[in-house]
């Protein structure tokens, strides 16, 4: 099942898509309306509330659940913020593709390279990027993000699956100038940076998180295409890996690293310019676009 965080009315709720987001014809489920409130079981309609109650049970029941037609409201009628507006936290992992590596000339890390990217850079599909002036040369990074659903504590590889709820495209854009100057935190969490959605797919409807194709595009030109099979690091092996360091509570984000391609590695760099759309896809989990504008962050 694919949920969405929207607003309608100027309030802001969970719901349910039905389509990819990019259909005429696509609808949206509210989940806040009075009929749907038994398969919800009490819990309030926010898609943060329902990661906590579990989100793959409350896909099952809606499922089973007879949703009327007034609950069902045309995605053109609404306005899709991030599936997930407020994460617990945004773990970025960086350096986990071979096909990345290769690229760099560079060996493969022995453990995951961790960096925090803050949840208030997330933005949802279709808000802007902003770049700030004298920002420096700032790069797209197509990743998968997997979100965790129940609490993991020093969790083994084989069961970590079961700790993933929901898996979701995420942007991580990143100043990649600065982040030479200055470091991962500085050139990692500038706000608007962090595009997420257009929805999350439950678990249980991704197959294989490793077997996923994954790319990026600006203004139609491909930049990245690639597949997740080519993860260093499989989202198992981050989830164990995380969980061994830090308890990972449910409405926490794990962002998988993005493939070969950047900017800072074509020549010329091919920075994200004020005027330009980025377009970030994964298989199955829709199409993330996110047009660049410069301005001033708040």
């Amino acid at each position: 099942m694919r949920f969405v965080t929207f607003t309608s009315g100027g309030a802001e709720r969970a719901g349910i898509l039905l389509g990819d987001a990019s259909g005429p014809d696509d609808t949206v489920v509210d989940l806040a309306h009075p009929a749907l409130q038994p398969a919800l079981a009490g819990c309030p309609p926010q898609v943060l509330d329902l990661i906590r109650s579990g989100l793959v049970d409350a896909a099952v029941r809606l499922r089973d659940h007879a949703i009327p037609e007034a609950a069902r409201l045309p995605l053109r009628s609404v306005r899709l913020r991030a599936p997930l507006p407020k994460p617990g936290r945004i773990f970025g992992i960086a350096h986990n593709y071979v096909d990345a590596l290769a690229e760099r000339g560079a060996p493969h890390p022995t453990e995951p390279f961790l960096f925090m990217k803050e949840p208030w850079t997330v933005i949802g599909p279709g808000e802007p990027v902003v770049l700030p002036p004298g920002i420096g040369g700032s790069t797209y990074e197509a990743e998968i993000a997997a979100v965790i659903g129940s609490r993991a504590d020093h969790v083994a590889a084989q069961d970590a699956p079961a700790h993933v709820c929901a898996y979701g495209v995420f942007n991580d854009v990143s100043a990649s100038e600065l982040i030479r100057r200055e470091g991962f935190g500085p050139g990692k969490n500038i706000a608007t940076f962090g595009p997420f959605g257009p929805y999350l797919a439950t678990s249980d409807e991704v197959t294989d998180p490793q077997a996923l194709r994954i790319g990026l595009s600006i203004d139609g030109v491909s930049l990245q295409d690639s597949t997740t099979a080519r993860m260093l690091f499989s989202v198992a092996d981050l989830v164990a890996h995380l969980s061994g360091q830090t308890v990972l509570e449910p409405g926490d984000v794990i962002a998988t690293g993005t493939p070969a391609g950047i900017a800072a590695l074509r020549q010329p760099p091919a920075w994200i310019r004020p005027g330009s759309t980025m377009t970030a896809w994964v298989e199955g989990l829709g199409s993330l676009i996110s047009p660049v504008i410069a301005g001033e962050v708040r």
